[in-house]
């Protein structure tokens, strides 16, 4: 479908109705607008959504866990509602459990860790030497990308499976080919567990995965298929069983992190895992709303594998938000989200792509979200110093440093094992500022002309002309961030008691 974006009613609802958009904040130079580019690291409030949970949801608030009394029932219902609407957003099928944990992305991941059974205490894995005692043969082997963010990749590296990385192709994306080459190695054939996880997109160049191909060649090779989608979800269709004949490309489990999206503030991390992966007797967080029945002498779990990984009271108000999210993305539409973002993407990178003093990290070529991350003046101007002075001097938020992503951060960086473990040393003595990183842009659809418009004018002069203002700034070296000399206060948020009251 083909859009007018200049006269398109729902993109003009859908910005109206930003919570924020027209706030504005006191800078040394003066005040500002926000423009708001770090939809990447968190997605922004959304009135109506806002309005419904003040106006319906807050009113009737109660636990769950019960349908006999009136507000129970009713909050029980709003909680499966929101359950149904994930299941329906990617295509879940009856044997896919949708698990709402933690608050993000770090959350499911590890949740599904649990349920696979792959973590063991360190002082008993110390004590019963397991890394000596289990053959490699039969150590569960676990692919990842090195593009992924820290939530999919610590948490893997913090279990007793072997980890191993697979490289891009030419265009910087995930090489299926050597998944295909890794899995068909002898050492990797036999083990009795193989996952593959892999971020469907960077949260750093926004570089696109080909998620069909990576589900295939760790179907055919008898693996699991495992996708984060937290950068992706809230621009792309996420689809657990996209079409084919023999199931070959689906995705055995997701993990998404629902703040990302628009709307998103205060939702949770939201997990999909097909029944097939659970291998744990017991849930992973044990405790109320997990058991059938407990007595003096026996207890037994819920077989519902929903409620038994939800246990105690869930994020009650924080699920509902999030089916309401759900809805909000459907309400817009991804081709309508992806006409708006290609859009702004062609534009920007036409516009600094040649510029002496911008770099954009990764390929130009590839698929990718509307995510740029840039280096300016070649590293001269350090990358939170840019960021100060893109907010102070234009009003623009965007987020500098490696983005959670330091093994990619290396490889488009080219930064060789001497030179990282001089970094190393250096954050060892606390010198935070050692650390590389860059500057990441957002295009998200929630950005006006504008607002685009200022940041195409306000990159190149911060490259140019950085210098300028860089006398009026003190960097903390154990911190990395930058101090202007006239920084005015941050008016901190309190609850007061109104007059006539105490």
């Amino acid at each position: 479908m083909a859009f007018d974006l200049a006269k398109d009613a729902v993109l003009r609802w859908m910005r109206d109705h930003v919570i924020g958009r027209d706030t504005g904040f006191v800078t040394p130079y003066g005040p500002q607008r926000k423009r708001y580019f770090d939809q990447t690291a968190s997605g922004l409030p959304f009135g109506p959504i806002e309005d419904i949970i003040r106006g319906a949801i807050l009113p009737m608030m109660a636990n769950t866990h019960t349908e006999a009394s009136a507000t129970g029932r009713f909050m029980t219902a709003q909680v499966d509602e929101a359950h149904r609407k994930a299941r329906e957003a990617v295509n879940a099928r009856e044997d896919d459990v949708v698990i709402f944990t933690g608050s993000g992305a770090t959350g499911a991941v590890n949740k599904f860790i649990g349920i696979l059974g792959l973590r063991v205490a360190d002082a008993l894995a110390k004590e019963l030497r397991l890394d000596e005692r289990i053959p490699p043969e039969k150590r569960p082997l676990v692919v990842r990308t090195r593009m992924e963010h820290h939530s999919n990749d610590l948490p893997w590296r913090e279990t007793i499976a072997e980890n191993q990385t697979i490289g891009y192709d030419a265009h910087g994306r995930p090489d299926w080919r050597d998944l295909d080459r890794l899995l068909s190695l002898p050492s990797c054939r036999d083990r009795p567990l193989k996952i593959g996880t892999f971020s469907a997109a960077s949260n750093v160049t926004g570089i696109r995965s080909d998620c069909d191909a990576l589900a295939r060649v760790m179907h055919e090779h008898g693996g699991y298929a495992c996708f984060d989608f937290a950068a992706a979800a809230p621009y792309v269709d996420v689809d657990l069983h996209p079409p084919d004949p023999d199931d070959r490309l689906r995705k055995d489990a997701v993990f998404l992190s629902m703040h990302k999206f628009l709307g998103g503030p205060q939702t949770p991390g939201l997990l999909l895992v097909n029944r097939a992966l659970f291998q744990n007797r017991a849930p992973v967080e044990p405790g109320g709303g997990t058991v059938l029945y407990t007595s003096p002498w026996e207890y037994r779990y819920l077989d519902d594998l929903q409620h038994r990984e939800e246990g105690g009271t869930p994020p009650i108000v924080q699920i509902i938000r999030a089916g309401l999210v759900f809805d909000l993305k459907r309400a817009v539409g991804v081709s309508r989200i992806q006409a708006i973002e290609k859009d702004y993407v062609a534009r920007a990178i036409a516009a600094w792509r040649d510029h002496p003093k911008i770099r954009i990290l990764g390929s130009l070529e590839a698929e990718r979200l509307a995510i740029l991350s840039v280096i300016l003046d070649g590293g001269r101007v350090h990358h939170h110093l840019a960021v100060r002075l893109l907010s102070d001097l234009y009003g623009i938020q965007v987020r500098g440093g490696c983005m959670c992503a330091g093994t990619y951060g290396h490889d488009l960086l080219g930064i060789e094992r001497e030179e990282s473990e001089a970094i190393r040393r250096a954050l060892d003595r606390g010198e935070a500022a050692a650390k590389p990183g860059w500057v990441r842009i957002t295009l998200g659809p929630t950005v006006s002309e504008e607002d685009f418009g200022v940041l195409l004018r306000a990159v190149p002069d911060i490259a140019e002309n950085w210098r300028r203002w860089a006398a009026d700034y003190a960097q903390d070296l154990h911190t990395a961030e930058w101090r202007h000399r006239d920084d005015p206060p941050i008016p901190l948020a309190r609850l007061e008691l109104p007059e006539g009251c105490g």
